[in-house]
C-alpha cells in the first residue's frame, strides 16, 4: 500500500508547516481535516513530498474537497504573501477562505460549463464620451498581459463610466473581471451602475455579509456562473474563472491595508496578482498615493490622464476660512452656517465633513481637570448622546455618564469638541424643518441602512449631509454645491509623515463632492492656520503638482517609498516586557551598516485592551534587504525567553506609524 505525505498548513499563528500522511492522492490547493494537539482543524495542503520523512507522521483523517478550491496561482500569491509579510502562512489561507469553508465542511463538485454571457443593457443611461475619455478608452484597451495602470482623473471625470467601457470589451470576449473597492459603503453605488449597465448577474463580496452569501459568490465566481465581482480588500483572491482584468477605485485609499492581525496591502496584492496571473491592472483615482506616483516615475506603471470633469463643469473654489477670531457653535463658524443658509433657500445640497464620530470627544472636570479615559486602553472615552453612554472607539468599552467626578467629587463636568452627533443635533436646531443626514459608522451599522441613507440623499432638495471620511469617498451627489471642513488642522499639524499626503487627498477627495452637477459648487476649510504653506498650496485644486512636490521631499529626506521600511510592532500586559524584547532586536541589527532601527518607541495610544503597545522603525534601502533582516530576526527571536513574554509581528510598508 502506498502512503503519501503532505505539508499542512494549519491556521495558527506559528510560521512553519506541519507533515501528515495519506494512502490517497491529494491536490495542492485542498483542504483537509488533521489532528493537530488534540484538536480536529482544517488544513491545507500546500506540498507534496517525494520522500518519507524522517520523523513520525499523523494521518489525514478526512480529504474535504473533491478538487482544489486554491489554483497554483493562488498558492504561488499565498506564499509570496506569507514571506513578504512575515505571517504565518496558515492564518493567511484563513484570510482569503470563504468563513463556511474555514470549517469541517466539504464542497460539491466544481461545475464549469456556465455559458454566462453579459448585454448592454439598452435602457441604461450611456454617456457620450469626450476626447479625454475616448482617448482613455482607447489606451485601456490596448493594455496586454501585465501591464499596471494609473488612471488618473479628476473628481467628477466618470472614472466610473470608463470602468464601465473597459468591462464591456473583457466581457464581450468571455473574460472575468474583479473590482475593488475601499470601503463597504462605495459598493452600492459601483454595484447600481453596473447593474443598470449589465443586468443583475454580479457578484459583491465584503465581510458584512453573511457566510453564506459569501460562499455562494465565491462559488459563482470559480465556476463562471458570474464573471462580475465588486468586492472589499477580502474579495483581493476571490477565485474568478478566465480573469482577464482587474480594477483597483479609489486605489490611494488607506483601506486597502488591513489594520489589524494579517495587515497586508490588498492594493499591493492585486499588482502582485495581476503580475502572477499575466493580466492588465488599472488603479483609479483623483489623488494617487506617493508609491504608485513614484512607480509611474520609474516607469513601471503606464498613466493615463482625464483632467477635466465629464459634464464640463468647473472644479469646487476653495476658501480658506480664518476661525481665530470666529465663535463656533459646536465647531462651526458663523461665516460657515451663512454660507449653509444662503445654498439651503437656493434648494441645494450641503456635505460637512467632519472626521469624529459620536457627540463629544472629551468628557472633563473643570475643577479639577479630570478626564473620562478607558480602563483598558490609553484613550480619552466619546460621548454617544444617542446611547448616553462614553464609548471607547478602540475597544467599543461603554461607560456610564458620571453626574460627579470621581475625582474631587464635584459636579462642574462639562462635554468638550464636537463629533457628528452634536453637529447634527444642532443643526437640527438651527436649521428648523431642513433634511439633516448623518453618514458615519454609527448609522451605518444595520443592514440595508447604508443604501437608505445614499436613497434619501439622491431623494431630498435642499439638505444637509453629516459625515466623516465615509462620506469623502467615491460618492455621487449631485445636488451638493457646498462643502465645509471642519477638522483639518489636526492633518496640517500632525507629526506623522504621510500626514502631508493624507490630508491633500482628504481635501480633494471632499471638494469632489462638490458642484458635480452644475459646477458652481465650493468648499469652506475652517482652520487656525491660514497662513500654512501647504493649506496655500492645496487651494489651487490641483493635486497632481502637490504630490509631485511631496515626493521630492520624501526623496530628499530618505522616507519611503524611497527608503523601505517595517514596524517591528509587540504588545503586551507590562510595558517593560516590550522594551526589553525591541531593545534586544534593536542590539542586533545595530551591528549592521546597511540598516537603521529606531526606537523602542510607545505608540500614540499606549494601552490598548489592557496591553501596552511599542514598536521599532527598521528602515533600510530596498525590500530584498528589509526581508532579509526581517528574516533574521525570526530566526533569532524564536529561541529568546523574552519572545514569551510579547505578541510581536512585522508591519510591512506601514501607513500609520503611530
Amino acid at each position: 500500500m502506498n502512503i503519501f505525505y503532505y505539508d499542512i498548513a494549519i491556521p495558527i499563528p506559528i510560521r512553519e508547516t506541519f507533515t501528515y500522511q495519506s494512502k490517497d492522492i491529494i491536490e495542492t490547493g485542498t483542504r483537509v481535516a488533521v489532528k493537530f494537539r488534540n484538536k480536529e482543524v482544517v488544513g491545507y495542503v500546500i506540498k507534496n513530498l517525494k520522500h518519507k520523512p524522517s520523523f513520525p507522521t499523523t494521518e489525514i483523517f478526512e480529504i474535504l474537497d473533491s478538487e482544489p478550491i486554491f489554483k497554483s496561482s493562488d498558492l504561488q500569491i499565498i506564499s509570496w504573501l506569507a514571506d513578504y509579510y512575515h505571517h504565518p502562512i496558515g492564518e493567511v489561507f484563513d484570510t482569503f477562505c470563504p468563513p463556511s469553508l474555514r470549517k469541517r465542511i466539504k464542497t460539491d463538485p466544481l461545475i464549469t460549463s456556465f455559458d454566462t454571457t453579459y448585454e448592454v443593457i439598452k435602457e441604461d443611461k450611456i454617456f457620450e464620451l469626450n476626447a479625454e475619455q475616448e482617448n482613455c478608452v482607447k489606451e485601456l484597451k490596448a493594455l496586454k498581459g501585465f501591464d499596471p495602470c494609473l488612471l488618473y482623473g479628476v473628481t467628477g471625470s466618470g472614472k466610473t463610466e470608463i470602468y464601465l467601457r473597459i468591462s464591456d470589451i473583457y466581457l464581450s470576449k468571455g473574460k472575468s473581471i474583479l473590482i475593488l473597492v475601499p470601503e463597504i459603503s462605495l459598493t452600492p453605488q459601483l454595484q447600481e451602475r453596473f447593474i443598470n449597465r449589465f443586468g443583475d448577474n454580479i457578484g459583491i463580496y465584503h465581510s458584512r455579509q453573511t457566510p453564506k452569501q459569501r460562499y455562494d459568490v465565491w462559488n459563482k465566481a470559480r465556476s463562471g456562473e458570474i464573471k462580475i465581482v465588486i468586492g472589499t480588500r477580502s474579495a483581493v483572491l476571490c477565485p474568478l474563472h478566465n480573469l482577464g482584468l482587474m480594477i483597483i477605485d479609489e486605489e490611494h485609499d488607506q483601506s486597502y491595508k488591513q489594520h489589524e492581525g494579517f495587515r497586508f496591502s490588498a492594493r499591493d496584492l492585486s499588482i502582485k496578482r495581476a503580475q502572477i496571473e499575466d493580466i492588465p491592472i488599472i488603479l483609479g483615482t483623483a489623488t494617487p498615493s506617493l508609491q504608485t506616483l513614484k512607480l509611474v516615475q520609474d516607469k513601471k506603471y503606464k498613466q493615463i490622464n482625464i483632467l477635466k470633469r465629464a459634464n464640463g463643469s468647473e472644479p469646487p473654489g476653495f476658501i480658506v476660512l480664518d476661525i481665530n477670531d470666529s465663535k463656533l457653535e459646536s465647531g462651526i463658524a458663523k461665516e460657515s452656517l451663512d454660507a449653509i443658509e444662503m445654498t439651503l433657500s437656493q434648494n441645494k445640497q450641503v456635505l460637512i465633513f467632519i472626521n469624529r464620530r459620536g457627540f463629544s470627544p472629551l468628557y472633563e472636570c473643570n475643577d479639577c481637570r479630570w478626564v473620562a479615559e478607558c480602563k483598558s486602553c490609553d484613550a480619552r472615552l466619546v460621548f454617544h448622546h444617542g446611547l448616553d453612554r462614553l464609548m471607547c472607539h478602540r475597544c467599543e468599552s461603554a461607560y456610564g455618564v458620571p453626574k460627579k467626578c470621581p475625582e474631587c467629587t464635584q459636579s462642574n463636568l462639562s462635554l468638550q469638541g464636537s463629533g457628528t452627533e452634536r453637529i447634527e443635533l444642532f443643526l437640527e436646531n438651527y436649521f428648523k424643518n431642513t433634511t439633516i443626514i448623518r453618514l458615519d459608522h454609527d448609522t451605518t451599522k444595520k443592514k440595508g441602512a447604508l443604501n437608505e441613507i445614499i436613497k434619501k440623499v439622491h431623494g431630498s432638495d435642499s439638505a444637509i449631509l453629516i459625515g466623516t471620511q465615509m462620506l469623502a469617498k467615491g460618492h455621487d451627489f449631485p445636488k451638493v454645491e457646498l462643502g465645509v471642513i471642519l477638522n483639518c488642522d489636526a492633518g496640517i499639524t500632525s507629526p506623522d509623515i504621510n500626514s502631508l499626503e493624507k490630508i491633500s487627498q482628504l481635501l480633494i477627495q471632499v471638494s469632489g463632492r462638490v458642484g458635480r452637477k452644475e459646477g458652481n459648487g465650493k468648499v469652506l476649510i475652517q482652520t487656525r492656520y491660514p497662513e500654512d504653506e501647504n493649506l496655500r498650496e492645496l487651494k489651487s485644486g490641483d493635486y497632481l503638482n502637490f504630490a509631485l512636490k511631496n515626493l521630492k521631499q520624501k526623496k530628499e529626506l530618505h522616507h519611503p517609498p524611497y527608503t523601505a521600511v517595517s514596524l517591528l510592532r509587540t504588545s503586551s500586559p507590562l510595558a517593560e516586557h516590550n522594551i526589553k524584547f525591541l531593545e534586544k532586536v534593536a542590539s542586533i541589527l545595530s551591528i549592521e551598516s546597511d540598516i537603521s532601527a529606531i526606537g523602542p518607541i510607545p505608540s500614540i495610544i499606549t494601552k490598548s485592551r489592557g496591553n501596552f503597545r511599542h514598536h521599532l522603525i527598521i528602515q533600510t534601502s530596498s525590500k530584498t534587504l528589509l526581508n532579509k533582516f526581517a528574516q533574521d530576526i525570526i530566526s533569532s527571536v524564536s529561541s529568546w525567553k523574552e519572545t514569551k513574554k510579547v505578541k510581536w509581528y512585522f508591519d510591512i510598508d506601514p501607513i500609520d506609524y503611530s
